[in-house]
């Protein structure tokens, strides 16, 4: 398939059949987190990510339909891999671990600043943004949430929806508010949770302990 830059009009027709460059992707990604980062949603045009990669703007769409789609794999390419945390044996500890390690990044709380920022603006991308990226795993935190429930560790009236509003309330404090580390981070958390009634060891056990 033939591909034009837009900028010197130069056609390069690729060998048919060439798989997808990895290369490519990551720069684009990269270039698309670092012009977000700079610039906002607004202003990191497809052209200048384009530009910023070393690729022909034909070179992105190839990949993704719309600068909005790009822009959401951008904000996951910023997570870094980690393994998904609030799996079907996760645990509460796990799901804690897991958020702090994240909020304590700071590319990663900037990015998304710059995402809930765009809410008044850009509400059909913060939409994306949270059906892509957000409410598959606040749906995994409510069924962790279940799961400690039925296991005892809170109360037996709690409801795991409430729990998981709780916990991403906190989150969205510290977007604001930086903290120190990702052990001031587990605390506050910890903290929200021992108020909705969790403890470690289920309730009711003898050995019932509180985390200090």
């Amino acid at each position: 398939m033939a591909e034009t830059d837009a900028a010197s009009g130069v056609t390069a027709r690729a060998p048919r059949g060439r798989p997808r460059s990895a290369d490519h992707d990551a720069a684009i990604l990269e270039a698309a987190v670092e012009l977000l980062l700079e610039r906002g949603p607004d202003s990191a045009s497809v052209e200048a990510i384009a530009r910023r990669a070393g690729v022909a703007k034909l070179t992105v769409y190839r990949r993704w339909t719309s600068k909005d789609d790009l822009l959401i794999a951008a904000v996951e390419h910023a997570r870094g891999p980690s393994p998904q945390p609030f799996g079907a044996d996760a645990s509460m500890e796990d799901a804690v671990q897991a958020m702090a390690r994240q909020l304590v990044r700071p590319r990663f709380r900037h990015l998304a600043a710059r995402m809930l920022g765009a809410s008044v603006d850009r509400r059909e991308l913060v939409q994306v943004y949270f059906s892509q990226h957000l409410e598959p795993r606040l749906k995994d935190l409510t069924e962790v949430a279940r799961r400690e429930i039925t296991a005892g560790r809170f109360p037996p009236d709690s409801d795991p929806e409430v729990i998981r509003d709780m916990l991403f309330g906190v989150v969205g404090q510290l977007l604001l508010v930086e903290p120190s580390s990702a052990k001031d981070v587990e605390g506050r958390l910890r903290g929200i949770l021992r108020q909705a009634g969790y403890r470690p060891t289920p309730h009711g056990d003898r050995g019932d302990s509180h985390e200090p």
